[in-house]
């Protein structure tokens, strides 16, 4: 029985028809409750509603708002879209379904090194006691070539000791073919693909890829492959060898998560998380298509990757729990050269729910942006929606610079690290201009975030604090810029 029709018939098994009315009173003054609360999160300004849609069979709302519909010519030409998805709270005894878990095990010779082996067989382990006899799990290793340890079995105490077995077997070899890995992982979620079952591939590593396929670009083609085939797939880094940019992009790429570890003792919690959130999914395969008109460009989706057919710009937004809500922010670059208005195309958001496809729209003929006369300013920034303003500088475009300041941290340039900063307080106070009070808002995680940059260039062990430093700003860029907020309706 799929998920919806669980949910159906979890009211019809209640008996007394009077009950059922009762119920469906309560059902509708609660919907009429949310529904008028439910998007006030970041207020609006004058005359700017969010667009708001509602899907009849799965509950989902999605929504799409402006950060104003005004830019004055000759300004950046920055409008920022807020995108927010808000899924139905369902019991997991409803929502519950078997797991296909293919954990992808890094035994290069790195792995010997400050106990990550015994760390990371310890919380295999720890995973294989979460699972239940309608569960499967498989192993695949890799260090020069990847080897399937164990094909996907199921978890029955029988093939759950042998695979114990398996995993005590293994020792660290010698290099790092992720590429070889992800595909032998592919082939693997290509061939296990079953609409009743939730299918999660996690990848642990503590370093580079180093032979065979080595290119960021095709490693992410092949995580894409794996989402393309209904799983997900999380990376998880461990200790301070690993490329993050490379393990971030090929969790984006695969619609899952990216987990950075310097000290593993708390490994084991993080797989168990990777399994509680297969366990929690109401939708995967969540994409959003956005049709621009001429004269706008998408710059940034909140990190998430994203490709354009024609005019229409495809952003992969992957799993969406039950009972969450799921936002970021579209960075969109406005023509200003000549007053012009210009009106956002169909809105889309794509997902599957029990492998059935879904998709919604939000009335996107409302949200229009005006570019107007310098000597209209004052009315464009009246226009402003000062909380999504603010929300925007204060999370997503902190976020945006964190990542570009890591990455100047990783390659040891303090200068250019500085340098971004410098531009991002001068365009800040620009903003604030519009909306009084932000700079004081975002000093103080300015002022740390200057700290910790100046920190990684002094003392002893300048490369080590400069890596940590680095995986560190990544991480904390995307909670910045891509909330996701689980039981929170």
């Amino acid at each position: 029985m799929s998920v919806l029709e669980r949910v159906k018939s979890f009211g019809k098994t209640r008996k007394g028809g009077v009950l059922a009315v009762l119920l469906a009173i309560l059902a509708t003054v609660v919907w009429v409750q949310v529904q008028a609360g439910a998007f006030t999160r970041f207020g609006h300004g004058e005359g700017i509603e969010p667009q708001l849609s509602v899907h009849p069979k799965t509950g989902v709302k999605f929504s799409a708002s402006l950060s104003h519909p005004m830019i004055v010519q000759g300004s950046d030409g920055t409008v920022y879209l807020n995108l927010s998805v808000v899924t139905p709270r369902v019991s997991r005894n409803i929502l519950r379904m078997p797991t296909d878990t293919i954990i992808v095990l890094d035994r290069s010779g790195s792995m010997a090194e400050d106990n990550k082996w015994a760390f990371a067989t310890q919380a295999v382990h720890s995973l294989l006691d979460r699972l239940t006899p309608s569960d499967r799990v498989a192993l695949i290793t890799f260090d020069t070539g990847a080897h399937v340890q164990s094909r996907l079995i199921p978890a029955s105490e029988t093939n759950i000791r042998r695979f114990r077995n398996i995993v005590n077997s293994l020792h660290p070899g010698d290099s790092t073919n992720l590429g070889d890995a992800l595909f032998r992982a592919e082939q693997m979620s290509a061939s296990a693909r079953v609409s009743e079952r939730r299918r999660r591939v996690i990848l642990l590593s503590d370093g580079h890829a180093n032979v065979g396929i080595v290119h960021p670009v095709e490693l992410a083609a092949m995580a894409r492959r794996i989402a393309d085939n209904g799983s997900v797939l999380s990376t998880v880094g461990m200790g301070l060898g690993f490329n993050e940019t490379l393990m971030a992009s090929l969790a984006d790429h695969g619609m899952g998560r990216f987990s950075y570890l310097e000290h593993l003792e708390s490994l084991g919690t993080i797989l168990a998380q990777e399994l509680d959130d297969s366990r929690d999914i109401y939708a995967d395969g969540s994409e959003m298509r956005i049709v621009l008109p001429h004269g706008v460009e998408l710059v940034d989706a909140a990190g998430y990757p994203f490709v354009l057919e024609g005019q229409t710009v495809v952003i992969r937004t992957g799993q969406l729990f039950q009972g969450s809500t799921k936002s970021f922010m579209a960075t969109l670059r406005v023509a200003n050269h000549v007053p012009a208005e210009y009106v956002l195309g169909d809105i889309d958001l794509n997902y599957r729910v029990d492998g059935r496809l879904y998709q919604q729209e939000v009335g996107s003929s409302e949200l229009s942006i005006a570019c107007v006369a310098p000597e209209r300013k004052q009315e464009a920034v009246a226009s402003i929606n000062k909380d999504l303003f603010r929300t925007a500088w204060i999370r997503n475009n902190l976020g945006s610079i964190m990542r570009e300041v890591g990455d100047y941290v990783r390659s040891g340039d303090q200068e250019k690290a500085k340098e971004l900063m410098d531009n991002y307080r001068d365009r800040l106070e620009e903003a604030d201009k519009a909306v009084p009070g932000l700079k004081k808002d975002a000093d103080r995680q300015l002022d740390e975030l200057e700290a910790r940059i100046d920190d990684a260039f002094q003392g002893p062990d300048q490369k080590i604090k400069q890596n940590r430093a680095a995986k560190s700003f990544l991480g904390a860029s995307q909670e910045l810029q891509r909330e996701v907020n689980k039981n929170t309706n």
